[in-house]
């Protein structure tokens, strides 16, 4: 799933009917960096988890998604964003931190690929059978990244 396809997820699952994602670039509206948002009505102005954390802070408290960190002396550091599901099953979704000083860009991450999650499970639990669908195109479970940013599958 690309971030672009996070992003409308994760826009869903704040309720937000038929998201607009708009490409910044050459728009001359720069906020913190972000070349990708959505313009939430709701919200007033653009709104993208992955770059901003006031942003992915508003995302996991109305998702109640919890978030937790790998201790200091880990020789290995990660950050992990989970979330219990209504269907009492529990997704985890957890991001390598390859430097402290990319902490906050994993975090932001991992509670954007559980967001986009959770707007998936959402859909399926709607779905005509009402089972869960398969092959949504999003890990359901526990899932470590590599440090890298997210990129389109082949």
């Amino acid at each position: 799933m690309t971030e672009r396809e996070m992003l409308e997820a994760a826009a869903r699952a704040m309720g937000w009917k038929d998201p607009e994602v708009h490409d910044m670039r050459g728009w001359g509206e720069v906020r913190y960096g972000l070349s990708e948002a959505v313009f939430a009505e709701e919200y007033g102005e653009y709104w993208n988890p992955r770059v901003s954390g006031e942003d992915s802070q508003m995302l996991a408290a109305f998702l109640r998604i919890s978030v937790e960190h790998s201790p200091a002396d880990e020789k290995r550091p990660w950050v992990c964003a989970s979330v219990s599901t209504n269907i009492g099953s529990t997704q985890q979704f957890m991001e390598d931190v390859p430097d402290e000083s990319q902490r906050a860009d994993r975090m932001r991450l991992a509670i954007l690929r559980c967001a986009a999650a959770q707007a998936l499970a959402m859909g399926a639990e709607t779905a005509e059978n009402g089972s869960k669908t398969a092959g949504n195109g999003v890990d359901a479970g526990f899932h470590r990244g590599r440090g890298v940013a997210p990129k389109e599958q082949a």
